[in-house]
């Protein structure tokens, strides 16, 4: 799914805590959508930012609908933009990559008699988060 400009049209503090803002954020195409949001980006109504809406994939997560504190937020707020309203922000944020080979070299150490169980073992330590990622390379 594509990060899309929108539009503030409201903002106010969470009731919960004081390291979060609830925004609702509003375009044509897009209608409107609750998002919530921590100090590192603030904005204020009428500011224009990049919202990357449920099932968007950025690096290292998807955007998921969630309460956050009590709150449905619907997507993610990604940063002030000068576009205009429903424009298309998915490669300006780098959003949405097809998913392309990467080799991962894993190393884990293990105590073992034979190289035949060192093998077995480093697989089972593997398979329990046990290894240490050195490298990951785009093929």
């Amino acid at each position: 799914m594509p990060v899309y400009a929108m539009k503030v049209t409201a903002k106010s503090a969470h009731e919960k805590t004081d390291q979060l803002f609830i925004y609702t954020f509003e375009s044509p195409a897009q209608g409107e959508r609750t998002i919530v949001a921590n100090l590192t980006n603030t904005y204020e109504v009428g500011d224009v930012a990049g919202i990357a809406i449920e099932g968007t994939f950025l690096p290292g997560v998807e955007i998921k609908p969630r309460k956050v504190y009590g709150v449905h937020s619907q997507g993610m707020a990604m940063g002030k933009v000068e576009a205009e309203l429903d424009a298309d922000l998915t490669a300006h944020f780098e959003a949405d990559k097809e998913p392309t080979p990467h080799t991962v070299t894993i190393t884990v150490t293990v105590d073992a008699r034979y190289p035949e169980d060192a093998e077995k073992i480093g697989a089972k330590a593997i398979g329990k988060g046990q290894g240490k990622v050195d490298s990951v390379q785009a093929d």
